[in-house]
């Protein structure tokens, strides 16, 4: 009972329009009060506070200004330039370069977003001015975005591995497969339809010396995962000082090799960082003090009972789980969607004997593919706003690549290999 009546409140005060952070908030102050009173109220106040300290949040705003500096730096131009090189001459070429593209500038910035916004203008009028529809543009440009909270590093794998206690590092190596199997996936979508859409391809080919200097020019931005990765690896730095090391060195690429970030601009990118991290900060501290109370009303001992009550295969409740977030995905901000079912569906993924670090890259997955699924996307409208485009036409491209998606999520669902592999050869 107590389980309908929170879930249910919290999908009226979504339908509403109430911003997520504010329902979370409500519910848990309001739920405390129906079931004990006022009295545990100072208790839900220290719940806020200890929402936001966990020491590897210290990375999301860093990421996200990495991100933002990558963008105006002139780093995603160069990224863009130097897929072009290696993947841009055989037909729908700028179609596998945006995925290229997406693949090497969000495995920097650790945001779909950033991505959408960032590299997505870049690729969206390359493949308009290359006799592409605008709504094909769009709809890969908006596919592509979604692999980089996959590709290390992630700011949803930070939440993830602040919210389940687990090794952030390990995270990072674990999206690494999967990350590369996304970009395969598209990639093939892209190829196997390429001959029936006609897509246009590179009549130019770039000579061996262009291609050498645009490559060269790209170094200084393609090189930042090894400072990220591999000082991670290497036990250098933890997650967030390696996020901070990211911001430092984009601003030093921007400023003195590519010479396109100016001093001045700093104070703006801050800025619309700092609105972007508070954006996903104060979910963070609604929904500490969210899921203590469902804790301590026992909803994820009841949801796991429910569960177990349906059905004992785990290949079935794990079908469950994946439908569950996928639903969530469409309708609520991924990282939202996180944090409200992790307190519910952890414990049954525990129970069932799956490691939390495969468990991570599942619901990261999900969490992915549900920013791309109608009716309600992130990624889509954005693309949808930067390139101009109306967004039922970017739907009607888009189901393809959502099935080849889907096809991912399966493999990693039920491979576990495929996930655990690259941490298990670093020790983890």
């Amino acid at each position: 009972m107590t389980v309908a009546v929170i879930m249910s409140a919290l999908v009226l005060l979504i339908l509403i329009g109430t911003p997520i952070g504010i329902a979370l908030a409500m519910l848990a102050v309001g739920t405390m009060w129906w079931a004990v009173g006022p009295d545990l109220l100072p208790v839900l106040i220290q719940r806020f506070y200890v929402g936001t300290t966990s020491f590897p949040l210290l990375a999301i705003p860093f990421f996200i200004v990495a991100g933002n500096l990558m963008n105006t730096g002139g780093m995603t131009d160069r990224i863009f330039r130097t897929a072009l090189v290696f993947v841009g001459r055989v037909r729908g070429g700028l179609g596998h370069v945006n995925v290229v593209g997406s693949m090497l500038f969000s495995g920097m910035s650790g945001s779909a977003v950033a991505d959408a916004a960032g590299l997505g203008l870049i690729e969206v009028k390359a493949m308009k001015d290359a006799g592409y529809s605008p709504r094909y543009a769009a709809a890969i440009t908006a596919v592509s975005s979604t692999i980089g909270p996959i590709v290390p590093p992630s700011i949803p794998f930070v939440i993830y591995g602040s919210i389940a206690n687990v090794s952030v590092g390990a995270l990072f190596l674990a999206g690494i497969m999967p990350g590369l199997l996304m970009g395969l996936a598209m990639m093939a979508v892209i190829a196997l339809t390429a001959r029936a859409k006609n897509l246009p391809r590179l009549e130019e080919r770039p000579g061996l010396r262009e291609s050498a200097v645009t490559v060269l020019g790209a170094l200084p931005a393609l090189v930042m995962p090894i400072f990220v990765v591999g000082g991670l690896l290497l036990g250098i730095v933890t997650p967030t000082e390696a996020a901070v090391l990211a911001a430092g060195y984009a601003i030093i690429v921007g400023v003195f090799f590519y010479r396109e970030l100016k001093i001045t601009d700093l104070p703006e990118i801050f800025w619309v960082s700092g609105q972007q991290t508070v954006q996903v900060l104060f979910i963070m501290a609604a929904a500490a003090p969210f899921s203590w109370v469902l804790v301590q009303q026992q909803v994820p001992n009841a949801v796991v009972d429910a569960m177990l009550g349906i059905t004992d295969q785990p290949w079935a409740i794990l079908i469950m789980i994946n439908l569950i977030l996928l639903i969530l995905g469409m309708f609520i901000e991924g990282i939202a969607v996180m944090i409200i079912c992790m307190p519910m569906l952890l414990p049954v993924a525990i129970q069932l004997g799956v490691d939390p670090v495969h468990f991570g890259v599942i619901v990261v997955l999900n969490l992915m593919i549900g920013l791309i699924t109608p009716p309600v996307g992130l990624c889509l409208y954005t693309v949808a706003q930067v390139a101009r485009v109306d967004l039922v036409e970017i739907i009607k491209e888009i189901w393809p690549y959502l099935i080849a998606l889907a096809v991912v999520l399966i493999s990693i669902t039920f491979l576990p290999g495929l996930v655990m592999w690259v941490p298990a050869l670093f020790g983890f």
